[in-house]
């Protein structure tokens, strides 16, 4: 019984790195696309005040 224990102790931080690496890429992703979206906006406005 212990020694299942210790062997499913390993998968379960693997699987656990792994969410927490999924998670991150998405947070990474979102945030790339507000900063091309904001950029977007400042440049297409700064266009507009100068045309």
């Amino acid at each position: 019984m212990l020694q299942k224990a210790w062997a499913a102790l390993p998968l379960a931080k693997i699987r656990e790195r792994a969410f927490e690496g999924a998670f991150f890429s998405v947070v990474l992703i979102a945030m790339a696309g507000w900063v091309y979206f904001i950029t977007l906006l400042l440049v297409r406005s700064i266009m507009w005040f100068i045309g």
